[in-house]
């Protein structure tokens, strides 16, 4: 493999000197140094395993439950917490009166989906899991099953293969002989139903009142699925797509989304990979930033640009919040090891030349062939600041990607890792592979079941190579150092240097990913983590960490313990001083619901730290309440009493 710049700091390529010998990597790590709250919402994925159907034969009924169980079971014991369950581009037209939705990359067929259904058992078996869903923008839902193509025939009289394109079939459409050739395009009128902003957002009173869901559980909504590609993706819709018809469904669905549920966070614009993130498919489905002789700006803009200063001056205007949450989708496509664990570099590393850059050469307007530097959150970010202000308020989310197609666990472990170190270190609010392979699940527990709440800055030497990412609980008594070895042969000699944590104890906990193949993680207590311990002395750690491979360091024994002895005290309840507080020591208590005596939900609280956490009672009058404590060893409800 040739020697380059991608991983800065390396004494050659990887694999260019089998036995080169890097030096020892410094790591700094200080307690009180840029303090900031990791969002539990980084640790999740997609839905794919929790069926949406009522299936009438018993076997495959009792098939999905045993799939579902699974999922729930992994979902849980890893530590996740956000589920996007819109399934993407099914959501554009998914009507949820009819409780179905239009297949745009199977023909435009119209199939049945029921979000009521997924909700439910997201709500019930998925304590302390969020969920995603999505609005529809483009102002049509499916309406009946009718008119499908017949997909199944077609498959069979084709020699068992699919059209190599998506064709727009249903409604009546005519394709060639062969199979690849649309001859007639259906009839879209036949199979949509008109569907305005009102009729998108009335889910919301729906679940509320009508199912009387747990609102607190679905307060992330997506603003529909990859707008700018409807050109193709939509193809079959009579929309004029412009980068202003597509701030103009996005504001006026936004406006009545807040106003139906004040409380809301919007994300969107969901764009759908590096190209789009400057460009949009137009009505004649050419693709390209936003011309000024379109819009009747001074100059061309990129598409999220020009979508951020569009939305902020409509918020301007309204004085609605209009966004939460800035949501983009990233497919990277590189297939080497060296380009893939560089991947995380992406979205804020200034210095970083990516070898897939492309569509950002048009960030400036123009097309700059010198631009090959992504940093693409730093970019929205900064935006973000320029249209709406300081203090916006603003985050970023990353809710479809790909980490890579390899069958290498750890490989994809260690991209996954470092992924989710930078998103701890930028403030990132959502996360959501699209595609899960062997080696997340054993990732996100690491980093979920290990971390802390709040993430303070770490320095390395080489941090290209090893990477710390770096947490502390709210009285900065605890302390956790995930350390990232990017190097595919070579283990690395590590020293740890740490200040101003309040409770130095003589030993740490290490927990060390490495190694692994295939599927390996079960649950909390049986995975592929191996134990150890590292002795302290005067704030420092050495510790020899192995090549490709992930190792937490866990100081303040007191708040997590390895034994599973510690899990059996999640959820208690205790007062003192006339305060209630719940214990949760191992971090596995998801979620706290306070109902009266009538069974009315009155308090919920989703996000609960680690240690032992004082319940918000204030506001509710005096008297017997029920608490319901949400962890991942089940549920415990308990009697309390407010004076």
């Amino acid at each position: 493999m040739k020697t380059n710049s991608k991983i800065l700091g390396l004494v050659a390529g990887f694999g260019l000197i089998a036995s080169a010998a890097y030096a020892d990597i410094s790591i700094s790590v200080d307690a009180k140094s840029g303090v900031t709250p990791i969002s539990p919402y980084i640790f999740g994925r997609n839905i794919d395993q929790v069926g949406d159907k009522e299936e009438s034969d018993p076997d495959k009924a009792a098939e999905v439950l045993a799939q579902e169980n699974a999922f729930y079971k992994a979902m849980s014991e890893s530590g996740m917490h956000m589920l996007r369950a819109n399934t993407g581009n099914n959501a554009t037209r998914y009507n949820w009166r009819r409780k179905m939705t239009v297949h745009p990359d199977w023909y435009n067929n119209v199939e049945n989906h029921d979000w009521d259904m997924t909700a439910k058992k997201i709500q019930e078996n998925l304590p302390g899991v969020d969920a995603l869903y999505a609005f529809q923008l483009t102002g049509y839902a499916a309406a009946t099953r009718d008119y499908n193509f017949p997909d199944w025939d077609f498959y069979i009289n084709h020699g068992n293969k699919w059209a190599n394109q998506t064709l727009d079939l249903a409604g009546g459409g005519q394709v060639s002989d062969d199979g690849q050739t649309l001859i007639k395009a259906g009839d879209y009128s036949l199979y949509n139903m008109k569907w305005p902003a009102d009729s998108t957002v009335a889910i919301l009173d729906h679940w509320k009142n009508d199912l009387k869901y747990d609102m607190s559980r679905f307060q992330y909504w997506s603003m529909d699925n990859e707008m700018e590609i409807w050109a193709n993706t939509h193809s079959d819709l009579p929309l004029n797509i412009t980068a202003d018809f597509l701030v103009e469904r996005y504001v006026d669905v936004a406006k009545k989304a807040r106003a139906a549920w004040p409380e809301i966070k919007l994300t969107g614009p969901v764009a759908a990979n590096e190209w789009y993130w400057c460009s949009i498919s137009y009505g004649g489905k050419e693709s390209g930033r936003i011309k000024k002789e379109a819009t009747g700006e001074s100059r061309d803009y990129c598409w999220l640009e020009y979508f951020i200063k569009k939305v902020a001056e409509e918020q301007k205007k309204s004085g609605q919040r209009l966004i939460d949450v800035f949501d983009i989708h990233w497919y990277p496509e590189e297939s080497s090891y060296e380009d893939q664990v560089n991947w995380h570099r992406v979205f804020f590393d200034t210095t970083y030349v990516y070898p897939g850059a492309n569509s950002i050469k048009q960030v400036n307007g123009g097309w700059d062939e010198s631009i090959k530097k992504e940093f693409i959150f730093k970019r929205i970010n900064d935006w973000l600041d320029q249209y709406f202000g300081k203090g916006h308020g603003i985050t970023l989310a990353l809710t479809e990607t790909t980490l890579g197609k390899t069958d290498d666990a750890m490989t994809t472990a260690v991209i996954y890792a470092s992924w989710l170190g930078t998103f701890m270190d930028h403030g990132v609010e959502i996360f959501t592979p699209w595609t899960w392979h062997p080696g997340m699940y054993e990732t996100v527990h690491l980093f979920s079941r290990y971390s802390f709440e709040n993430r303070v800055a770490s320095g390395s030497s080489n941090d290209s190579l090893v990477s710390a990412y770096s947490s502390v609980n709210g009285s900065a008594t605890g302390m956790s150092i995930i350390l990232v070895n990017r190097a595919p042969s070579e283990s690395q000699n590590v020293s740890i240097s740490i200040s101003n944590l309040q409770e130095v104890p003589e030993s740490a906990d290490v927990l060390t990913l490495s190694g692994i193949s295939g599927e390996t993680f079960v649950s909390h207590t049986e995975n592929a983590l191996k134990t150890s311990t590292a002795t302290v002395s005067n704030g420092k750690i050495s510790l020899t960490i192995p090549a490709k491979s992930i190792t937490a360091v866990v100081l303040n024994a007191q708040a997590l313990k390895l034994q599973p002895k510690v899990q059996n005290t999640a959820g208690f309840l205790f007062a003192q001083n006339g305060v209630w507080f719940v214990s949760n020591a191992a971090g596995t208590v998801r979620s706290v619901q306070i109902f009266d005596g009538l069974g009315t939900l009155m308090k919920s609280f989703s996000q609960i730290a680690r240690g032992n956490t004082a319940l918000a009672t204030e506001g509710l009058a005096p008297g017997a309440y029920i608490v319901r404590v949400n962890s991942t060893n089940g549920i415990i409800s308990q009697r309390i009493l407010l004076k």
